[in-house]
């Protein structure tokens, strides 16, 4: 008869699998992806470096698993923020503002996560996980389409350009921290940045008009007409 785990056995290993991840994500945030090296991950997570293998076949698997972890809490920020019933330029503001100021604010992990190279394994998550991200994006444009809010020819794209001029903005700023973290700190100018951000968006999607100015609009051309 094949052995079989009890549910604490489980609940164990679960946890220990937890803590290999916290803690490989705490050395990312402190020295990027190479920090990240088995024995050093067990010393931080207090277990042995057999234990590591015992839930990860290899150090790829556990890179893996951790860009996965991360990207899936981030991932369901910005969802939550796209199932809300708020006008479809509001989520587009929080949903910016919030992937942009959680990654100035732990900007050495935000640099590893979206923009330091890794082993094609990790690259091929992150590539899949922008892709989710973008949809998200877009979701939000196409619920602002149906609305009037937006005229937008092709929401994909215009997600996509909105992901990527996020973080192509973050480049510079958390290039900056992964060389020094102790220039990574200016709250200030975090503020300014990431409003900047929200405000190009915006820009490139052209900005709502009030439904006010729309009336009046719409009356001028009806008068012009006539």
């Amino acid at each position: 008869m094949a052995y079989q785990r009890t549910p604490y056995v489980e609940s164990k290993r679960a946890e220990a699998r937890a803590r290999l991840v916290q803690a490989a994500l705490a050395l990312m945030a402190r020295g990027g992806w190479r920090q990240v090296q088995v024995s050093d991950v067990a010393l931080e997570a207090g277990l042995s470096t057999g234990t590591v293998y015992l839930h990860f076949g290899s150090k790829t698997e556990l890179l893996t698993e951790v860009y996965r972890s991360q990207a899936s809490a981030e991932l369901q920020v910005v969802t939550q923020i796209a199932d809300q019933a708020a006008p479809a330029a509001r989520r587009i503001a929080l949903a910016v503002q919030a992937f942009a100021k959680r990654a100035m604010s732990n900007r050495r992990l935000a640099y590893a996560m979206v923009l330091e190279p890794t082993e094609i394994a990790v690259e091929e998550e992150r590539l899949r996980f922008h892709a989710c991200f973008i949809e998200q994006f877009r979701r939000i444009l196409d619920a602002g389409v149906a609305s009037g809010e937006f005229d937008v020819a092709d929401t994909h794209i215009a997600a996509a350009c909105i992901f990527g001029g996020i973080t192509e903005s973050l480049m510079s700023p958390l290039g900056i921290a992964s060389r020094s973290p102790e220039r990574g700190s200016g709250r200030n100018d975090a503020a300014v940045l990431v409003d900047r951000i929200v405000a190009f968006c915006f820009d490139g999607l052209g900005r709502p008009a009030s439904t006010g100015r729309r009336r009046a609009g719409a009356r001028s051309a009806t008068r012009k007409s006539a």
